[in-house]
């Protein structure tokens, strides 16, 4: 074998085994893992206050007192975040901003548009025109797309405690997203106060567009709005990890579309749980299969947990359904090795611990009544995955 002929050997070598600087991935893709927060506000949004400057909220509702751009982006480079998408309400005025990507964070453009709900316009750089009818919203989407950006459906179950005849998300399967947002602000607060989303309904309905045959990503984000909410619902809590193809806004976006995402519930310098579910396609231990991507049924699959010591990991398929009961993890760096049901079509990993939510459910709703989801939702999640899908 000549010099040069060795030489290309060992970079391809090399480039098929990058990963995640700081992750013990044996992922054997070239790209990388990068963190971030997919839906967060500054005082250009209507309802987070300024300061005496501010020309969209008044100082009566200074408690809803805001982050500057540039707070929020060192706030997300303290906390260890890549990247970072500022979606103000209607307003891409943060684009402009001097401070727009601080701290070497990878800028995400875009804003959260309201409809008959709220959708995020990822990558967007211009306000597009809009309407609430279902052709408008279906042309919104189509133009967002064009333009190599994620339309992705917000919190669809915001404020509901009676899900799914309650939706703030009123097109339901009429309109096709790029991604869900299932994980809104942290899974302690539930519908009615503090939070208005209802994560365990936003799942559900996330895993109706994959029941449907749908291969659409699921993503997490902070949502924060003030200063007061962001020790504990601020930049990265949860925390949207992509595989990229590179350090950039536009391989983050694609990310998103292939639907390579897990969502974790704390940043990285908060010791975030990794959670990473792949397949072995070449069935020689090179797990070079992972979220967004389809493969055969029978292909091994395999979930690793790092970092969420003596919690528990389950996976859930078609319908819903856990395809085994709940696994112990074991220790600091986990896996756990299993096989797909004969006529399963997807299949999602989550880590959770135990949050006593039989007991919860059988008495709470009793002495409460149905008008809170804390009786029933699943509290303490650690991780979840977006989804493989099996042919």
């Amino acid at each position: 074998m000549n010099k040069a002929r060795l030489t290309a050997m060992l970079v391809l070598v090399f480039v098929t085994i990058t990963c995640h600087v700081g992750s013990s991935s044996a992922q054997s893709v070239p790209g990388t893992w990068l963190a971030g927060d997919l839906h967060v506000h500054t005082t250009y949004s209507h309802d987070s206050y300024g300061g005496p400057s501010d020309t969209n909220t008044g100082p009566e509702e200074v408690y809803t007192l805001g982050q500057s751009v540039e707070a929020q982006f060192t706030i997300a480079s303290v906390r260890g975040l890549d990247y970072l998408a500022i979606t103000d309400h209607d307003d891409i005025t943060s684009q402009s901003d001097p401070e727009w990507g601080a701290g070497g964070v990878i800028a995400i453009p875009g804003y959260e548009i309201s409809l008959e709900g709220h959708a995020q316009m990822l990558g967007a750089t211009k306000i597009y025109p809009k309407g609430d009818d279902l052709l408008s919203v279906r042309q919104l989407a189509a133009a967002i797309r064009g333009a190599k950006g994620i339309f992705q459906v917000n919190h669809p179950a915001n404020g509901s405690t009676d899900w799914p005849h309650d939706t703030d998300w009123s097109y339901g399967y009429t309109v096709k997203p790029d991604t869900v947002e299932v994980w809104n602000i942290s899974r302690l607060y539930q519908p009615p106060m503090p939070s208005g989303s209802s994560n365990d309904d936003a799942i559900a309905y996330w895993e109706g567009w994959l029941d449907r045959g749908a291969r659409i990503g699921a993503t997490g984000g902070s949502d924060n709005h003030w200063v007061s909410t962001a020790a504990l619902q601020g930049p990265g809590q949860p925390t949207t990890w992509v595989f990229a193809e590179d350090t950039t806004m536009a391989a983050v976006l694609e990310g998103l579309e292939r639907g390579r995402t897990f969502i974790s519930s704390q940043p990285p310098a908060y010791s975030g749980t990794e959670l990473y579910l792949e397949g072995d396609v070449r069935r020689d231990g090179s797990w070079a299969a992972m979220v967004g991507d389809v493969v055969d049924r029978e292909v091994p699959l395999r979930v690793r947990v790092l970092g969420a010591p003596g919690a528990m990991l389950r996976v859930v398929g078609d319908g819903g359904e856990e395809w085994f009961d709940p696994v112990l993890v074991n220790g600091a760096t986990f896996e756990h090795v299993f096989d797909a049901p004969s006529v399963a079509t997807w299949v999602r990993a989550e880590v959770f611990y135990p949050d006593l939510e039989g007991p919860r459910e059988l008495t709470c709703e009793d002495l409460v009544g149905s008008e809170t989801t804390y009786c029933r939702n699943q509290l303490a999640v650690m991780a979840m995955t977006s989804a493989i899908f099996l042919r």
